[in-house]
């Protein structure tokens, strides 16, 4: 009768089950609260559940988790797209109902009196470090909830393509790889990983799509420092180390919390996923096994899918892994591990092979072939200080460098690791700096070579002795930048930071005399930096990237109920990226949020035919190029693109309601809180 023993975890399973019911009931964000873990968590544990793996602490398999979930709906995706077919409701809502049936009755038996041995038994000496990391990050998801208080739609320039592509997901059940009827672009190279878990997240819980963004949005982000914790926590071998990465990465580095204000949702997604490719690939190093490497390889294809210069970082990473964890190990066990890395390798390939493909035929093969290639370079790729050393960063980056110079006395291993994959980041966005390194390594090859007199180890020295400045000019490549490098530096500073966190606790005289009164004191002192922190990041938003006021808002709703399928709007624009275009209200909105056509689509219409790229932008051009005395170019345009409305919202643009109020055949049809929308014609 083990299997009815209402053992205290049992007690807490179905009380949240009680008020899971509860939240249902009540309205779509109480269900949200619901479908995020559903989708988040449950899938990976079932997954990790069934594999032969070895005892982890809890905080460390959550971070696996969330990557394992992340992945395996991103791959559903991905093989239901290519059968063809859609992910229609009634399927997505009974692979729902399976997975929490499966995921419960996992539960129930793990909590049970004789639990599953391969779950981490637990330690009362840990307690003090679960309740702060749970209250860490409560403040994490507050602070988090209130910095996009009354913001009406998500921000910038990315949140548009994002919505849009979350909303073809949504209503087609599919990957987002044809942006129909929308925007005429097929066989879309994006990466959309992201798109389609929120894309199931608003269909279960019935939020609106600007809320699923926002909303969901919000709490990933806060979850980023868990996630960051249980690398930390895997890393250091030291639970302290978990603390100090969540309240670094949550509450002190500016980012991730910043990405509100640019709408970096995708690539957030992605480093979300990264802790648990690390934790995974360091338990295949550690034992190998199938389940172990066969769990890597999930976690790299569906990285692949959610956030392309993500995997690159995290191929950065796990070299990084590698280079340690090899150093001193038998040659035997090398040629074990490189043969099943391989092996991972190929498995990815498979896995993903039809977005490869997309991949190379859509993006690379295009950028191979034109003028400049994959090389960068430019104001485009240049460093930018006050990012680097923005709000709290100088703080982090000193505490990181601590954490570094500590954990390389205690020949730490984590300290390497995360120094040697920061150095590999740089080479990623500088690769010049590779000329600068190889001649020091062609020295040091040389000489070990004269001294062992090995010939080949001394050609090898002087090969690499020959690639230099001077021989050799490596230019930067437009995938990966500075600033790109500079806002994901959060990671390992938090890892480092909490290494810090972690060896300086131990160092405490006090902690091995009182060790419950350091214990509380420490805690006291977590909580009120947490506060502090939390406190200081109020106004992270930065109101300039808010392009949408609540006005903007019901202006759309209006319009999606009020104008044709068929109208066509003009809207504000203004310039962005050379010759791409940005909207400037919430106009840009509209095809979004209302479906209908606008002047200025979202960005992602530079995939579609170059003919079409050409007409666009010739008409975002004569929108965002607009003087006073051009009042006939604009005319000659509603004419020629055949224009039913006007939108021009409280944010404002080169265009403004007097240049069409008084004029015939423009009427004033819609007028609130500074938005105005103006009917062309008899309409």
């Amino acid at each position: 009768m083990h299997h009815l023993t209402l053992t205290p975890g049992r007690r807490a399973l179905l009380a949240g089950l009680l008020c899971a019911g509860a939240a249902a009931l009540t309205n779509p964000l109480g269900r949200l609260c619901i479908i995020i873990p559903l989708l988040l968590i449950a899938p990976g544990y079932l997954v990790e559940r069934a594999a032969p793996t070895s005892r982890l602490p809890a905080l460390v398999r959550l971070a696996l988790w969330m990557s394992l979930s992340l992945s395996l709906v991103a791959l559903l995706y991905l093989w239901l797209s290519v059968a063809r077919l859609p992910l229609s409701d009634p399927l997505l809502w009974g692979m729902a109902a399976l997975l929490a049936l499966a995921s419960l009755a996992a539960a129930w038996r793990d909590l049970g009196p004789t639990p599953n041995p391969r779950l981490p038994t637990p330690d009362s000496r840990l307690l003090t470090p679960s309740l702060l990391l749970l209250a860490i990050f409560a403040i994490t998801l507050w602070a988090r909830l209130i910095q996009v208080e009354g913001l009406a739609l998500p921000a910038w320039v990315d949140s548009v393509h994002h919505a849009l592509m979350v909303r073809v997901a949504a209503e087609t059940g599919m990957a987002p790889i044809s942006l129909r009827p929308y925007l005429p672009v097929d066989d879309l190279p994006y990466h959309w990983g992201y798109h389609v878990f929120t894309a199931t997240l608003m269909r279960l819980s019935g939020l609106r799509l600007p809320e699923a963004m926002i909303i969901s949005g919000q709490i990933l982000n806060a979850l980023c420092g868990i996630a960051v914790a249980g690398m930390a926590r895997y890393l250091w071998r030291r639970p302290i180390a978990g603390v100090g990465a969540a309240i670094a990465v949550g509450l002190i580095s500016i980012m991730p919390a910043y990405y509100v204000s640019w709408g970096r949702y995708t690539q957030l997604c992605g480093l979300l996923m990264l802790p648990g490719l690390a934790i995974a690939w360091g338990e295949a190093l550690r034992a190998g096994g199938r389940w172990r490497w066969a769990i890597a390889a999930l976690l790299l294809a569906g990285l692949s899918l959610v956030h392309f210069r993500v995997l690159l970082f995290a191929l950065a990473l796990l070299a990084a892994q590698a280079a340690v964890w090899a150093a001193g190990q038998p040659l035997s066990v090398l040629r074990s591990c490189l043969l099943a890395a391989l092996a991972t390798g190929l498995g990815v390939a498979v896995i993903t092979a039809p977005w490869i493909w997309l991949l190379a035929r859509r993006a690379l093969l295009p950028a191979l072939a034109s003028d400049g290639g994959l090389a960068g370079g430019g104001s485009y790729n240049a460093l930018n200080a006050g990012l680097l050393w923005s709000r709290q960063n100088e703080l982090l980056i000193a505490v990181g460098l601590l954490g570094a110079w500590l954990g390389l006395r205690r020949r730490v291993g984590a300290a390497a690791i995360t120094l040697i994959w920061v150095a590999l980041l740089a080479v990623e966005a500088n690769p010049w700096l590779i000329v600068y390194l190889t001649p020091g390594a062609g020295a040091l090859l040389l000489i070990w070579g004269l001294r062992r007199r090995s010939l080949p180890a001394g050609l090898a020295g002087v090969g690499l002795l020959l690639i230099n400045p001077r021989t050799v000019a490596l230019p930067y490549l437009w995938l990966i930048t500075n600033d790109v490098l500079v806002i994901s530096l959060f990671v390992p500073l938090g890892v480092l930071t909490g290494g810090a966190a972690a060896l300086l606790y131990d160092a405490l005289p006090s902690a091995r005399r009182w060790p419950r009164a350091t214990a509380t004191i420490t805690a006291a002192a977590a909580l009120a930096l947490a506060g502090w922190g939390a406190y200081d990041q109020r106004g992270v938003l930065n109101q300039n990237t808010v392009a949408a006021t609540p006005a903007d808002r019901a202006a759309i709703t209006w319009a999606a109920a009020n104008t044709p399928p068929d109208a066509r709007f003009l809207v504000n624009s203004i310039g962005w990226l050379g010759p791409v275009k940005r909207g400037t209200d919430g106009g840009w909105w509209l095809l979004p949020l209302a479906g209908r056509w606008t002047t200025a689509p979202p960005v992602l219409y530079t995939y579609g035919s170059p003919d079409y790229v050409r007409y666009v932008q010739a008409i975002e051009a004569a929108v965002a190029d607009y003087q006073p005395g051009q009042e006939q170019a604009i005319l000659d345009l509603i004419a020629s693109e055949r224009i039913t409305y006007i939108y021009l919202g409280a944010k404002g643009g080169a265009l403004t309601p007097e240049l069409f109020v008084g004029r015939p055949g423009f009427r004033t049809v819609y007028q609130e809180g500074g938005v105005t929308i103006i009917a062309v014609g008899d309409r």
